[in-house]
Formats: C-alpha cells, sequence, structure tokens
C-alpha cells in the first residue's frame, strides 16, 4: 500500500477488501493506532496477519483508517495510520432501543442485531416481569455487551459504535428527547401502520419489553410520557425477535432499510 503525501485526505471509497479493526481513541494518537490484547489475538492468530499487513482500523466514533502493521507484541498490535477514510453505514435515523432485561444471553443477540441496524444508544431496563440480576452480573453483562457491539461494528462496516448503558428501572428509560417514542405492547391491536406513515422524525425511541411482556401499569405509565402503544401483530414473539422487527420497521420507513 502506498499513502498519499496527506494521510488526513479521506478517500472516497472504503477499501471493502481490507480487514477492520477496533481500536479505542485513547489508544490512537500521532498517525499511530494501538489494538488492545483481544484485537491483536484476532489478528495474528484468527487471520494470521503479521508486520506490513494492510488493513483498516475504526475508533468507533466515525474515524477510519487505512492502515499498516508496524509491529505485534503480546501487549498490542502497532498500525501506522494512513489515509482516512470517509464514514460510512450510519442510519440518517437517530435511533434509540430501550430492552427489557430477559434470561440467559438473549440479549447478546439483541445488541449484536441492533448495532448491525444501526440503533446509536441502547438503553437495557428492568422491569416488573424482566429478569432479576444482581448488580455484579449486570456489569459483568454490561462489559459483554459492548465486547459484542465492537466485533458487529467491524463485520456490519458501521462507522459509530452504539451507546450501551448499564440497566435502569423502567421509569427512567422513559424520559427522552425522541420526537417519535413507540411501546411495543403484546396486547395492543394495530398502531404501527398509522404511526409510521409521518414524515421522518428528528429522532425515535422503542421500548420492547421481557420474555413477559408488560405489566399494565407500565403501559399506563409509558402512556402518559407521551408513548404511542402499538403492536407487532397477532403473534407472541421472542425479544430478540421484536427488536429485530421493530427496528426494521422503523429503519425501513425512516432510515436507510430500502
Amino acid at each position: 500500500m502506498t499513502f498519499t503525501a496527506n494521510e488526513n485526505k479521506k478517500t472516497q471509497n472504503p477499501h471493502l477488501a481490507l480487514r477492520r479493526f477496533y481500536a479505542a481513541p485513547e489508544n490512537i494518537e500521532g498517525g499511530v493506532a494501538i489494538l488492545d490484547p483481544e484485537e491483536t489475538r484476532h489478528l495474528v492468530r484468527v487471520l494470521r496477519l503479521g508486520v506490513g499487513a494492510n488493513v483498516a482500523v475504526s475508533d468507533g466514533q466515525g474515524c477510519h483508517w487505512e492502515a499498516v502493521v508496524e509491529s505485534v507484541n503480546p501487549r498490542g498490535a502497532v498500525l501506522k495510520l494512513g489515509a482516512e477514510m470517509e464514514p460510512w453505514g450510519e442510519s440518517p435515523l437517530d435511533l434509540t432501543l430501550c430492552i427489557g432485561l430477559a434470561k440467559g444471553e438473549t440479549l447478546d443477540g439483541v445488541m449484536r442485531q441492533a448495532t448491525e441496524m444501526g440503533v446509536k444508544e441502547i438503553l437495557p431496563f428492568v422491569s416488573q416481569r424482566s429478569e432479576p440480576a444482581a448488580p455484579e452480573r449486570q456489569a459483568r453483562r454490561l462489559v459483554r455487551w459492548q465486547r459484542i457491539a465492537r466485533e458487529s461494528l467491524k463485520s456490519c462496516q458501521r462507522s459509530n459504535l452504539p451507546v450501551i448503558h448499564p440497566p435502569q428501572e423502567f421509569r427512567a428509560i422513559l424520559i427522552g428527547p425522541e420526537e417519535v417514542k413507540l411501546l411495543f405492547y403484546e396486547d395492543e391491536k394495530g398502531g404501527l401502520e398509522a404511526a409510521l406513515r409521518r414524515a421522518r422524525p428528528g429522532g425515535v425511541r422503542v421500548v420492547i419489553g421481557p420474555e413477559g411482556g408488560f405489566a399494565p401499569q407500565e403501559v399506563a405509565l409509558a402512556k402518559k410520557a407521551n408513548f404511542q402503544i402499538v403492536s407487532l401483530g397477532p403473534r407472541r414473539l421472542k425479544v430478540e425477535t421484536a427488536a429485530l422487527a421493530a427496528l426494521t420497521l422503523i429503519q425501513f420507513a425512516w432510515g436507510d432499510v430500502k
């Protein structure tokens, strides 16, 4: 690879064939990016790349660079940055997903799919019928969800990582600046088609419940907070199915799924 004289010049088209890696913003400085041990293991052991390999690196905040592997050691591979690439893969819709805590690893799949679907912000929440979890487990889950999002960022070719918040109480996730707020309720009849008929809003907040759904009192609270209560049809959907279906329909109506 031959870099241009101006290493900050943005290329018009990303090199889709380049293997992508993530480097935290604090590990990018002075034209050099340092991969963490996990990314380094993936580079060396999985992809079997070494010094001199041409790759791409992202900071998860909208910046991408062409890069060359300059050195490899167990503490982290060092990448020499080249031309900056144009951002890609971000939806024009400011989309926030609020998702009820679910059993087992259910939310692992939701985090992956939400990242792939262009969600900007993810807020897990605790409700009356959600799975209880100790703070220590919630902290471990958050670390795992953030890792899953980083992996998905590379595979789905997005520019920005979604912000994943620690689990919050249900009342807290009802507060937000979005222009449109939708709560998907299993006992509601319709309403989604009419809700999606308007012009693209400035932002959308989507609320999907846990396996047991929402208690009537929670639905009443959402209505008071100016949420539209809508349905995904007559069938009961699993949490991960409901989240993906809702996000797809919303991105089709207002985002970049065409």
